[in-house]
Formats: C-alpha cells, sequence, structure tokens
C-alpha cells in the first residue's frame, strides 16, 4: 500500500499509476519461479522417478528406456510474460544407478526456509549441484557415482544386485521429494502468475493513459501550431507595417530634402536676381548713351545696305547670263557626246573597211629563233634564210642541191652551184628576233573587231617545234614579255571594254577550251568524264556553231582567263615525236564570245575571238611516228588536208564547200565562210634538215593568202 500510494495520480479515473520511468520492462522481469523459491532445487529432483512395479525386471527396463530418451525431453521454464505456468526442472530419464544423489549432497544443500536473492543466484546453486551429481544421458555410472548409491541405501555398502527391492525403495524415496519439491514450485509459479496478472493490468492501464495523453498531445500540437502561424501571421502583418512606415519615413524625408534644396536654390537665385537688378540698371543708364551712337551708324547702315542691294541686282543679272552660257554649253557638249558616238561607230566602220582592204584572210609568217645545241657551228645566223624585204613582208629560202621542189611563187635556179631558190611573199614576216609585243601589235585592230561585233579567227599552222604553242599561249605566267597572243588579245578585251563603259557599252563575255583529238572533242575546261559525249551543232536562225556537253565559263578578269588557260594546258594531249620531245598531238580552240549593250543609243552587238594552235603538220616520214603517235599524225593529216581542202573550195567559189569532212572545219566554217576575219600564223622552224616541212607550211600559207572569202558582216542583237 505504501508503494501505491506513492504513485502518481490518474487523471483520468483518479487512481493511482506507476511512474514509467521506475517500471521495470517486461524482459527485465524475474522469471516466476525464481520469485518464489524459498529453497534451492535440491539433486534430489531430478532423480527419475521410481517405478511402482514390484519386480526387479520391470523397474531395469523403465530405467534403460529413461536413459534412452533423456537427451530430448528436457524442459525449459516457460516466460512468465507469456503467462504459461511454469515447469519445474524434473529428471526425465536420467541414468542414474542405484541412488542419483548421494546423502551427503543431500545434506550439503541448503535448507528449504532460505529464500534464493534471485532467480539466477538459485539458478548457479542448483545447476552445479546437479552436474556433479547427475550422470550423462547414456553414459555409464562412475565408479563414485555406484558407492554414493551403496552408502545411502546401505550403511556397510552399496546395495547388492540382487536387492532390487532396497534399489525400488531407493528410488521411492527420491520421488517422494521430487513431488513434494515441485508441488513447492507450483505454489511459487500461481503466486508469480498472480503477480504477472496484476502487471499486465497495471500495463494496460499505462497504455490507456498513454493513448489519452498522447491525443491531449496531439491536440496541444495542434492549438501550439495554430497559435505560432497566428503569431507569425502577426509577425509578417508587424514587419509590413514597419517597413511601409520607414518607406514613409524615407520620402519624407527626401521630400524634406528636396524642399531644403528648393529653398537654397530659390535664395542663391533671390541673391542673384538682385544682384542683376542693379547691374541691369547700370546697363540701362549705359545703353541709353549708347543708343545715340547706334542711331547714327543705323543711318550709315541704311546707305550700305542701299548700296549692297544695287549690287546684289547686278549679280543677279550677271549669274542669269551665266546660266544661259551654261545652257548653251551643255547643249554643246550633247551634241559633242553624240558626234562622239557616231565618230565610234564610224571608226567602227573605217576600221572594219581597213581590215576589209588588208583581206579575209590575212597571213602572218613566224622564224622562230635558234635554241640550244641548234646554234653550234653557224654562229647563231640561219644560213638558209634571208629576209631583204624592210616591209618585212618578204621570205627567202635557199636550198643546196635538191633542186626537183616545186615553187608556189617564185624561184630561180644558180645551175652553176645547184642552189634552188625560193621567195614568199605575206601580209607580215617576223624575224627570228621578233618579240610577242611586236606581233601582238600587228592583231591588236584585229582583236578590236571581236569587241565591234565580228567573229574573229587567228590560228597558227606549221610542223612540230616551229614555236605555234609559244605564239599562241607563250610561256610562264611570270614572263609577261613572253605572254602569247590568248593572254595579250584577253587582257587588250577587258581594257577596250572599260574604256568604252563611259560611251555607254557593257559587255558580258564567256569563255570556252576545247581540243579536236583524232577526231573527237575534248573538253579542256570540264570535270575530266569521258562519258560527255560533244557533238558541233549549228544554232538555228542565229547561223553559230554551238558544241553539246561543253564548258562555258563566264569571265570578269584576264586573271581568270590565264587559270583557264593554265587549267587547260595540263589537261592537252601532247606526247613525244622525232620531230620535237613535246609535241601537241590535238587542234586547241580557245573561244570568247562577246555580247556587247550600250545603254545610251540601244545598240548591241555580239563578236566571237577564236584562238586556236593546231597540231604539227609534218608527214608521216619526217615524223616517224609508231602506234598510238602514228594514229595521231593520221588523224592530225587528214583534218589539215580538210582544211586545205576547204580553203582551195573557197577560193575557187565552188558551190559545196566540204565542211563536214573534219571536225576542224566543221567547227570553223563561220570563220572561214565568208562571216569572219581570219588570220593565218605560218611558224616555220629555221634548221635546215627541216626544210621540207617548211617548204609545205610555206606552200600551204601561200594558198590560203591568196584565198578570197567575202566580205565580214557585223552581227548585231
Amino acid at each position: 500500500m505504501e508503494s501505491q500510494s506513492r504513485l502518481p495520480l490518474n487523471t483520468v479515473n483518479g487512481s493511482r499509476l506507476p511512474q514509467p520511468s521506475k517500471l521495470r520492462p517486461p524482459s527485465k522481469l524475474k522469471p516466476p519461479t525464481m520469485l518464489a523459491t524459498k529453497r534451492p532445487i535440491s539433486p534430489a529432483d531430478d532423480a527419475p522417478a521410481v517405478p511402482k512395479a514390484p519386480a526387479a525386471k520391470k523397474a531395469k527396463v523403465e530405467i534403460m528406456k529413461a536413459q534412452a530418451k533423456a537427451p530430448n525431453k528436457r524442459r525449459s521454464i516457460v516466460s512468465s510474460k507469456l503467462g504459461k505456468k511454469v515447469v519445474p526442472p524434473v529428471s526425465r530419464g536420467i541414468a542414474v544407478s542405484r541412488a542419483s544423489v548421494t546423502r551427503s549432497a543431500v545434506s550439503k544443500a541448503p535448507p528449504a526456509t532460505t529464500r534464493a536473492p534471485t532467480a539466477r543466484a538459485a539458478t548457479s546453486r542448483v545447476v552445479p549441484t546437479t552436474k556433479t551429481t547427475v550422470a550423462k544421458r547414456g553414459a555409464p555410472l562412475s565408479s563414485t557415482a555406484r558407492s554414493t548409491t551403496n552408502n545411502v541405501s546401505k550403511p556397510g555398502g552399496k546395495r547388492p544386485a540382487w536387492d532390487v527391492k532396497g534399489r525400488l525403495e531407493d528410488m521411492e524415496t527420491m520421488f517422494r521429494e521430487a513431488m513434494s519439491g515441485n508441488s513447492e514450485l507450483q505454489g511459487q509459479m500461481d503466486s508469480n502468475n498472480s503477480r504477472l496478472a496484476q502487471l499486465e493490468a497495471i500495463n494496460a492501464q499505462l497504455e490507456g493513459t498513454v493513448q489519452q495523453k498522447e491525443v491531449l498531445n496531439t491536440r496541444g500540437q495542434e492549438e501550439i501550431s495554430a497559435l505560432e502561424k497566428k503569431l507569425r501571421e502577426s509577425r509578417d502583418e508587424l514587419d509590413d507595417s514597419v517597413r511601409r512606415f520607414n518607406h514613409e519615413i524615407e520620402d519624407l524625408k527626401f521630400i524634406k530634402s528636396t524642399l531644403e534644396r528648393q529653398r537654397d536654390t530659390l535664395d542663391g537665385e533671390l541673391s542673384a536676381s538682385k544682384q542683376e537688378c542693379s547691374g541691369l540698371k547700370s546697363t540701362v543708364a549705359s545703353l541709353s548713351s549708347a543708343q545715340a551712337g547706334l542711331n547714327a551708324e543705323l543711318g550709315a547702315t541704311k546707305l550700305n545696305l542701299d548700296q549692297a542691294l544695287q549690287a546684289g541686282r547686278i549679280k543677279d543679272e550677271t549669274i542669269s547670263e551665266l546660266r544661259g552660257i551654261i545652257a548653251n554649253h551643255e547643249a554643246t557638249i550633247g551634241d559633242q557626246e553624240s558626234q562622239i558616238r557616231e565618230h565610234e561607230t564610224r571608226r567602227r566602220i573605217l576600221h572594219n573597211t581597213i581590215q576589209e582592204l588588208k583581206g579575209n584572210i590575212r597571213v602572218f609568217c613566224r622564224v622562230r629563233p635558234l635554241l640550244g645545241d641548234e646554234l653550234l657551228g653557224n654562229d647563231g645566223e640561219i644560213q638558209h634564210m634571208t629576209f631583204p624585204d624592210p616591209d618585212h613582208k618578204v621570205l627567202e629560202l635557199d636550198k643546196t642541191g635538191d633542186s626537183t621542189l616545186n615553187e608556189s611563187t617564185v624561184s630561180r635556179k644558180a645551175s652553176a652551184s645547184q642552189t634552188t631558190h625560193y621567195d614568199f611573199q605575206f601580209d607580215r614576216v617576223f624575224e627570228p628576233d621578233s618579240k610577242q609585243s611586236c606581233v601582238f601589235e600587228e592583231i591588236s585592230q584585229l582583236v578590236q573587231s571581236a569587241l565591234d561585233g565580228y567573229n574573229v579567227c587567228i590560228f597558227a599552222y606549221g610542223q612540230t617545234g616551229s614555236g605555234k604553242t609559244f605564239t599562241m599561249e607563250g610561256r610562264g605566267e611570270n614572263e609577261p614579255e613572253n605572254a602569247g597572243m590568248i593572254p595579250r588579245a584577253v587582257e587588250q578585251i577587258f581594257k577596250n571594254a572599260s574604256d568604252l563603259e563611259d560611251k555607254g557599252w557593257k559587255y558580258e563575255m564567256q569563255a570556252s577550251f576545247l581540243e579536236i583529238y583524232n577526231e573527237t572533242i575534248r573538253d579542256l575546261l570540264g570535270s575530266g568524264k569521258e562519258d560527255l559525249k560533244h557533238e558541233i551543232k549549228m544554232v538555228p536562225n542565229v547561223n553559230d556553231v554551238n558544241v553539246t556537253n561543253l564548258t562555258y565559263i563566264n569571265v570578269n578578269s584576264p586573271k581568270q582567263v590565264s587559270n583557264l588557260l593554265s587549267k587547260a594546258a595540263q589537261n592537252r594531249a601532247v606526247a613525244e615525236t622525232k620531230c620535237n620531245e613535246r609535241s601537241s598531238r590535238s587542234h586547241s580552240v580557245f573561244r570568247l564570245k562577246l555580247t556587247g549593250t550600250n545603254t545610251i543609243t540601244s545598240e548591241g552587238s555580239i563578236g566571237t575571238l577564236n584562238l586556236i594552235d593546231l597540231a604539227g603538220s609534218e608527214r608521216l616520214k619526217e615524223s616517224k611516228s609508231e602506234g598510238a603517235r602514228l594514229k595521231e599524225t593520221q588523224a592530225i593529216n587528214k583534218s589539215l588536208s580538210n582544211l586545205g581542202n576547204v580553203i582551195m573550195a573557197l577560193a575557187n567559189k565552188e558551190p559545196h564547200i566540204p565542211y563536214r569532212n573534219s571536225k576542224l572545219t566543221y567547227l570553223l566554217q563561220n570563220s572561214l565562210g565568208g562571216n569572219s576575219k581570219t588570220l593565218m600564223f605560218v611558224n616555220v622552224s629555221p634548221k635546215e634538215e627541216c626544210f621540207n616541212e617548211t617548204l609545205c607550211s610555206l606552200r600551204f600559207a601561200t594558198k590560203v593568202n591568196q584565198c578570197q572569202i567575202g566580205t565580214a558582216t557585223k552581227k548585231v542583237k
């Protein structure tokens, strides 16, 4: 009761509850058996029950069965928390011979009235005694155990084997002692069970109280949260009010400072105004004195103004007169510009007339200089060629020994020395020391005709190694003095086109470059695809020649054309022959189409410049070609032969001109057939061993020079 009075009062039902901190958890409660123990378990408690059968044989059988079942039938004390009855540690068939516990062990056990302090202490006392007095299950008894049994049953020694009755009496005695111990343990267990029930009731009561407290705690936490929320809202409102008031205070302070500054400014302005007023008063006084002087000056100024107005009227009259003069000058300038345009038109007509007077097909002969080993043995002079004409129009050849050659113009034979003399006359003969610039000067007027709207054709003819490619294309971009006719002609065209822009002319230029190799057209500016087929077609209603699938490039500068020439030179077919280590094995044709428009006079023109480098014209027996070179030579000679046939047909005024016999003549039919201005370079070699080929080339050039193809017509849009 005293312990219950110290417990706190339960606020729910008014009862006293044990404090949670002082309650012992169920896991730490003492086992019920040990709480009610008044004495330790005696060794006799583990002794096997004595069979009631009087027969010794039956008792022996029961003892053996108990020994066999003993390891699997030991029980443990049931936890008091589960509320089960506690089973005392009763022996289950422990094998003990005659007596399980000696009398000395029984006498040494603590009295029954002595209470064990704890369950662990009681167990620690009982277990060692059991271990020392009880034999292992299924093991034979030791000699000490046998002697102890004999001492209990028989004062003078152990019972003999035939004394079965005595043994049974000893076992009954041990069983009675175990039963008495079990009754005591049963009482202790009942007491502990009641105590456990009481504790469980208290625990249930505490659990209900805890739940109520948790509900109250939850409600309290909710109220606290609501109050804290209201507190935070109040604080937020307070902070907002404080911030608002602070802003208002700052605004008021700023307004105050602004007003103070304005006041100071107004004070300063007031003082300045006062000073200014005083100054103005003094100024007014001085101005009043100065007004008289200004009035005098005003009279003088009016006089000057009248004089200036009179002078202005005179200048206006002069300006009007000058404007009339300027108008007259502008009219004169317009007339002169129109006269300039008319003069340009007349210049074109006169230029064309001059070119016609010079001949539709003009022939220039050029002899290349001796090179390398050719200079040895002749002191650098060409022995079999002479240039007697100061106008540079005659070339003479002398050959010793062979007098069977035919002449084309004039021939003289010296019978004494057997020397054959040949004279050839052309429009211009260039000696070996002639420069590229000198040669181009002669054809520059012809190039101008292309800008004027005419078809112009310039081609180089001659044997391999005579300088055709050098004449037409030149040598090296880094040597401007050796530039050929093609780059020089392009440069002149761009220069003249730029000059004509002041007269209203604008030109569009389109370039193409092809070669005719073995009667097949190849695009030298294309991508190199050989599956493209190129054919020559006549454009209807225009009377112009067009090549299908050919690359046409719009050019805007001479540099661009130079790059195209370099690309074409890399793609052109060349090979080594007996006449030259790098011989052109195809005819190359560079075409530049010029389309001009005059924005002032609305005139238009379409001209074409054809610059052609023919393949080597040497005969097959001279070139000594074999294999692929033989086929190339045959194709070249065939096309040049057809060129000669076309020229002869034109010279004889034949009704049918065989242009279609070769790709070369078919492509050049507009350049040879009367609607073009044509110039032919015949290039000859200075080597005496090439005399026969030189003679053939000169004879062919003479035939061309004698050909009249008619008057060229201008092409207009």
